[in-house]
């Protein structure tokens, strides 16, 4: 019988001290933000006025990527041949351009068509771009009138 007594003694001061304690639960939510990935240009030059003496204008833009990224520069007339590129009138008469490209302070020309590759993450950001363009020849008396036209094209793939 003292063995029965001990033992429910034990058992009391057993239970009473469960209940006297604090009892702690834990749960935790995971907590995050989706930034997708992106690129924009800004600044971008409304339009170049090629001078006919042949002197350089420049035209300028701003790219911004969150990611890596690659861009490909060409013009109209660089994707028709791989000999250069030119502006061209309605009559489809063709005055050569020297053109290039700035980007990450590289300057490439563009002679049919080019590819800047960033595999790096120093280059993401906004970085400031420029286009380059002069006639090769400088017009002359003969030079037919007209309006010469060709386009950049800039395609960011990221």
């Amino acid at each position: 019988m003292k063995i029965f007594v001990q033992s429910a003694a034990f058992l009391a001061v057993l239970l009473g001290s469960g209940l006297s304690q604090a009892a702690t639960t834990t749960a935790s939510i995971p907590m995050g933000v989706d930034v997708p990935k992106s690129c924009t240009f800004s600044n971008v030059s409304a339009g170049i006025v090629v001078p006919e003496d042949g002197t350089e204008v420049v035209g300028n833009f701003k790219m911004s990527c969150n990611t890596g990224y690659s861009v490909l520069f060409d013009t109209d007339s660089s994707r028709l041949t791989s000999s250069g590129t030119y502006v061209k009138s309605a009559q489809n008469i063709k005055l050569l351009t020297n053109t290039s490209v700035t980007l990450w302070g590289f300057s490439t020309p563009i002679i049919s068509t080019m590819t800047y590759i960033d595999p790096w993450p120093n280059y993401i950001g906004e970085q400031s771009g420029s286009i380059r363009v002069k006639l090769a020849n400088p017009t002359i008396a003969t030079t037919p009138a007209g309006i010469y036209t060709d386009t950049l094209n800039m395609t960011v793939t990221y």
